[in-house]
Formats: structure tokens, C-alpha cells, sequence
């Protein structure tokens, strides 16, 4: 690291320190009327802890930083190639429309939008999948709508907030968790479900599971094969234990052409479904929600 992107991230006069030190509480709160006086009062709260955040200019652009926060990791979304192809799409479909006139239940679905959905989800060895504005949203429509009344969802503790926040509005009966990526704890984790739950010990409600590919936080490969090996065993054919699994950090670095960890371990029909995130690797935005069934 040279000394001026040390200074401005560690010297007490650096741009982060100083952003930090100037958190400080509106100074006059009583002029203000109370409806902006109360949302400044609870942003003080935040300032004179220092744990106010807001949009800063992005010093990361400029020649001398370091990049250590951006999701576009292999520098796609700064590609002029793939600039350049994106125009010539459009070139090519000269009755493409910028916007969606509406939801696609009514008039915002189109052949162009139908025929792009079938080619991704082909390129991940899959039935079906659909667009959607992001995976954060992806997988909170997919824990909301996907358990049914007497399911019992086991995920592992270090999935993302966005499964979190899904699961929190699903039906599910039960939400159990086990230790990080510990195939024997899952195992457990199984084996008490079926204990406790004879409907789904005789095919009639389903175990959901949640895992991710890649771990956001600390980058560790998910046992994937293990897991499903675990599954295969315990399932005894009821089909009674599913994957759903976000690839949202592994799309665009493993697999074929990098279709994700799930094609890479040729487990394609062992999921029944996957998320994936167009915002990270493969530097655009965007997420889709997959199917094998």
C-alpha cells in the first residue's frame, strides 16, 4: 500500500478519520418543524456515536486506490468490450423498449424478456427461471413464498440477511440452524427434524435448505456435495428434503463459463432451486431466480 492511500485510510487527518470526527449534532433543532426536527433527532443518535452513514464521493475511481469493497470482481462492469456488445444488443433488436409500461401479470412482459430467461436458465443446466430487480429481492420473494404450512426450513448460520429476511415472513412451522458448512451438525439437524416432524418423516411437508455457494463474509466454498450426499441418504426417495441454494458470489468465477458451483459439482438436478446475483461478478445488475422442477 503506498503512503498516500495509507495516510487518507489510517492517518488521524485522513478522509476517513475526518468523516468520522465531523459527525457531529445539528446544531439548532428547535427552529425546524417537528417532523424534520424528529428525523434530525434520530440521526444525531447515529452522529454522536459516529455510526452515521451516507453516500461519500467515490474516491475509489480515482488512480491511486485500492478497490477492496466494489462486487465487480473481475471488471466487467467497467469493460469497453462488453459496453460495446451491450449497444449492438440493442442494435439488433430495434423494437426493444427501455421501460416496462407495467407489471409483467398485465402488459410489462415481452417475447425479448421470455426468450432471455430461457437462455440464462439453459446456461445453468435448468428448466426455468425469472428476472427480477436484484437477488437481495430474489431470495426474499423466494423464503417468502416457497414454504408451506408444516415445512421446516434448516439453513446455515452464516446466510445472508436477504434469506433472514424472507424466512422471517414465510409459514414455515420451524426454522432450525446449524453450524457453518459442519456436514455432521447438518446431518443432526436432519435426523432431529424427522423426529420431531413425523408428516415430513412420511413425504407429506418437505425440510427446505439454505446455503450459499460462496460466503460473502469470509469467501469459504459451501460443502455442497456433502450436504446433498447427507440429503440423499436420509431422503430414503421421498424427495422430501430440497436445496435452495444463492450463488450470488460464485456465478462468473466457478463453474463452466461460470455458471456456479452447482454446475461445476454436476448437481443441477440434486437443487431444486437457485439464486443467482447479476451485480457482482458478472458486473451488471440484476438477479434470477431458477427452477428444476
Amino acid at each position: 500500500m503506498n503512503q498516500a492511500i495509507q495516510d487518507a485510510i489510517l492517518s488521524p487527518r485522513g478522509t476517513l478519520a475526518t468523516r468520522i470526527k465531523d459527525q457531529r449534532p445539528h446544531d439548532n433543532l428547535k427552529t425546524l418543524p417537528v417532523f424534520y426536527r424528529n428525523l434530525e433527532e434520530a440521526l444525531d443518535l447515529r452522529r454522536s456515536s459516529s455510526s452515521y452513514y451516507s453516500i461519500v464521493s467515490n474516491y475509489w475511481q480515482t488512480s491511486d486506490s485500492i478497490d477492496l469493497c466494489s462486487g465487480d470482481i473481475l471488471g466487467l462492469g467497467a469493460s469497453e468490450a462488453r459496453r460495446a456488445e451491450f449497444l449492438a444488443e440493442f442494435d439488433r433488436n430495434p423494437g426493444f423498449t427501455t421501460g416496462s409500461s407495467g407489471v409483467r401479470l398485465m402488459d410489462g412482459n415481452y417475447t425479448y424478456l421470455e426468450q432471455a430467461e430461457k437462455d440464462i436458465a439453459a446456461f445453468h443446466g435448468a428448466d426455468a427461471g425469472i428476472l427480477v430487480g436484484g437477488a437481495y429481492e430474489a431470495n426474499i420473494a423466494v423464503w417468502t413464498a416457497i414454504p408451506r404450512p408444516g415445512d421446516v426450513i434448516v439453513y446455515d448460520e452464516l446466510v445472508h440477511a436477504s434469506t433472514h429476511e424472507g424466512m422471517k415472513q414465510s409459514v414455515a412451522l420451524q426454522k432450525l440452524e446449524f453450524p457453518h458448512s459442519d456436514v455432521e451438525a447438518f446431518r443432526n439437524t436432519l435426523l432431529e427434524v424427522l423426529r420431531n416432524h413425523p408428516s415430513i418423516k412420511r413425504g407429506r411437508s418437505s425440510i427446505l435448505v439454505a446455503v450459499e455457494s460462496i460466503y460473502s463474509m469470509d469467501g469459504d466454498v459451501c460443502p455442497l456435495q456433502e450436504l446433498v450426499d447427507v440429503v440423499a441418504e436420509l431422503s430414503q426417495g421421498h424427495g422430501n428434503i430440497q436445496f435452495i441454494v444463492d450463488e450470488a458470489h460464485s456465478v462468473g468465477v466457478i463453474g463452466p463459463k461460470g455458471a456456479g458451483l452447482v454446475c461445476e459439482l454436476g448437481l443441477e438436478k440434486d437443487i431444486a432451486i437457485v439464486v443467482h446475483s447479476y451485480g457482482k461478478a458478472l458486473g451488471a445488475a440484476g438477479g434470477m431466480i431458477i427452477r428444476q422442477f
